[in-house]
């Protein structure tokens, strides 16, 4: 959780001239959110007028460059990755309930999640919430279990002009499921595609080169696994790179077809 979280950002700017009158439908608001977890299908939009609204809303563009918005967009110990979407971009920040429908919460630091340039679009922000319950995007404060490994990459039937899908894990619950799902399909874009098809395009290189030209299926898989440790230790458990990995060990079918492409490799010196 950032800091100054919970209600001082608002009481601090609550305590200036003009906006006493906002306070308790503020704070008030700021409670629900947190109680809430900052899921859309509780969170309600708060009771202010349109003139009050616009100037939440205005809130941020006021304070966007100061010294907090930046620790925020690069939080102390940072991420290896995204925690939006798990590319190794970052530095932007995010309305994880977008302000221009909920701009109560422009500047309540519980609903600024530090993103990737990709991640903070307009476009994107608009579908924060699908239109089935657990529809919703992935909350990086308060959805826990999304430390886990919560998603994969399935491999198509075609190796050799693979075509790549952003599955969930099978261990996770029903809702979390529905949530995730709909989180890889707002935030994986062709930014992704392309990055999965540059790394799969040179594993086999990258296997050659560690193990020689002419690796068993059963030292490739283990080659795999030593991979997804380091990935996961440099760009996070659910960085795309670590999520492809993932879906390769589970595809008995890839450990075989990558120790016979290395065989098929010029040999290396």
């Amino acid at each position: 959780m950032p800091e100054d979280s919970g209600d001082n950002v608002i009481l601090k700017q609550c305590s200036r001239p003009g906006w006493v009158a906002y306070g308790h439908r503020w704070l008030t608001a700021a409670a629900a959110y947190r109680a809430a977890g900052g899921d859309p299908w509780v969170v309600t939009i708060a009771d202010f007028s349109d003139v009050e609204k616009a100037a939440l809303y205005n809130l941020y563009d006021t304070r966007r460059s100061s010294g907090v918005m930046k620790r925020l967009r690069r939080p102390k110990g940072g991420y290896a990755s995204c925690p939006m979407c798990g590319s190794s971009g970052g530095g932007s920040l995010d309305h994880a309930l977008p302000r221009s429908i909920f701009p109560e919460f422009s500047i309540v630091r519980e609903n600024l999640v530090p993103a990737c340039s990709i991640c903070n679009t307009d476009e994107k922000g608009a579908e924060y919430q699908g239109k089935f319950i657990h529809e919703r995007l992935i909350h990086p404060y308060y959805d826990q279990w999304a430390s886990a490994p919560i998603w994969e990459v399935a491999f198509g039937e075609d190796l050799d002009a693979v075509v790549f899908t952003a599955v969930p894990s099978s261990i996770l619950t029903p809702g979390q499921w529905s949530t995730v799902a709909y989180h890889l399909t707002v935030v994986l874009g062709s930014e992704w595609e392309e990055s999965s098809r540059r790394f799969w395009g040179t594993l086999g290189l990258k296997i050659q080169d560690r193990l020689g030209n002419a690796p068993t299926a059963a030292e490739t898989r283990l080659e795999l696994e030593h991979r997804l440790r380091d990935e996961t230790f440099d760009k996070g458990v659910n960085g795309w790179s670590s999520a492809l990995l993932r879906g390769a060990l589970r595809d008995s079918r890839v450990p075989v077809y990558l120790s016979e492409q290395v065989r098929a490799l010029p040999a290396s010196y």
